[in-house]
């Protein structure tokens, strides 16, 4: 009995020549086309799986440098605008210069005489607010003497005149002891000393020792005003360390060390592969 003979369902034997839609010759279609369609599928995923393992290790990489990209993406904008900003001369705040191993103070000393501010900090002499002059720590006292102000830093004395320009300065080799504080009585100066107190003339380069229980006003130190303190404490940053120092060492990496460095040219290698993998993802798509 023969087979009946209907239309052949798979286009793509049909079309071979000396093959007939029967039932034999549907199923000899049917294994030829799973056959042909698994290789084809197999060629396509060999075809992608390249595609695919480059689409994850550019996703990867490009997670793993997200934090360095966007710290260089965004110091190099600002670097590129600091002048608009006014930012290339203006000082780093006290906290981040002390980041930089700046030497800014945490405590300032100051006296106040007659109306005027007498502070010390970082070996310097400030008079109200104002870097006047070299003056070591600690501050003994200020003084008015015969017309000038004598300011006391560490074993020496200072003369100012009453801009607080320095006329005079007097250590041990001016006959001035080695003192631990300074105030003054009805005649003048008065040192205190390891062996006493001593009157000194700062005219005559003298001094006269007193009794211990001589009457004397000794010089103290009071608190600063903040916004004084404030500006004092600005001034001790150094000039060099200002915002673009700042965002330079940070697009660089400097700010953390070697290890910060490494870590910048190891985002930086990562942007140029992040490139080349992403011209040959693209290059594969388009085919």
């Amino acid at each position: 009995m023969a087979l009946p003979v209907r239309p052949c369902r798979w286009m793509p034997c049909s079309v071979r020549p000396g093959w007939r839609c029967g039932w034999i010759s549907s199923l000899r279609c049917s294994g030829y086309c799973a056959l042909t369609g698994f290789l084809n599928t197999e060629a396509v995923m060999n075809q992608r799986k390249p595609t695919r393992q480059w689409r994850r290790w550019h996703r990867w990489l490009g997670l793993a440098v997200a934090l360095p990209v966007l710290v260089l993406s965004v110091t190099g904008v600002l670097l590129n605008h600091i002048d608009s900003f006014g930012w290339s001369s203006r000082p780093l705040p006290p906290l981040l210069a002390r980041w930089y191993g700046a030497p800014v103070p945490d405590a300032v000393s100051a006296i106040s005489l007659q109306g005027r501010w007498y502070a010390q900090a970082n070996d310097s002499l400030f008079i109200d607010g104002e870097k006047n002059l070299y003056c070591q720590a600690p501050l003994r006292g200020v003084v008015q003497e015969n017309g000038w102000t004598v300011v006391g830093c560490a074993d020496e004395l200072l003369l100012l005149d009453t801009q607080g320009q320095q006329v005079e300065r007097m250590g041990p080799a001016y006959g001035v002891p080695a003192f631990s504080g300074m105030g003054r009585n009805d005649q003048g100066l008065v040192l205190k000393t390891e062996q006493g107190l001593l009157q000194y003339n700062v005219d005559q380069l003298a001094s006269v020792a007193l009794p211990d229980d001589a009457a004397w006003i000794p010089s103290r130190q009071q608190p600063l005003p903040d916004t004084m303190k404030q500006r004092i404490v600005a001034q001790s940053v150094p000039p060099s360390l200002n915002w673009q120092r700042l965002l330079l060492d940070l697009h660089a990496g400097r700010l953390f060390g070697l290890a910060g460095q490494l870590v910048m040219d190891l985002a930086a290698l990562v942007l140029v592969i992040l490139a080349l993998t992403g011209t040959v993802i693209w290059s594969r798509s388009r085919r």
